[in-house]
């Protein structure tokens, strides 16, 4: 016989079917492997997170003051974001504007970066 998927188990209740025990099994399984994702709590930033943490702060570093900075020139600040895409760039230079390391404007339509 095959094992009833969570679906099933589910469908069937919301139908209204009577709770069988096989019913039972799999929606008992279903709480408790929710309740273990919800019980999985992250402790401190992911490894993307930290990495990038780490290439702003590079960058920050890398910036002189009066200097005015586009994304292709912040891409070639440093070798690990060489010919990296505005894409790239963006969330990395958001984080040091937030932090106030940074501040930003728009010159001819275009993110110009600068020192704080």
């Amino acid at each position: 016989m095959k094992k009833m998927s969570y679906v099933g188990a589910v469908s069937a209740v919301l139908n209204g079917e009577v709770i069988t025990d096989e019913i039972r099994e799999r929606l008992e399984a279903l709480k408790a492997s929710l309740e273990k994702r919800a019980n999985h709590k992250q402790v401190g930033p992911t490894k993307a997170q930290r990495e990038n943490a780490e290439l702003a702060e590079k960058i920050f570093g890398a910036m002189v003051d009066g200097e005015q900075y586009g994304s292709a020139e912040i891409a070639s600040l440093i070798p690990e974001m060489e010919g990296a895409t505005p894409q790239k760039v963006t969330p990395l230079m958001k984080s040091l504007i937030e932090a106030g390391k940074v501040i930003t404007e728009k010159v001819k339509g275009k993110a110009v970066y600068r020192l704080a």
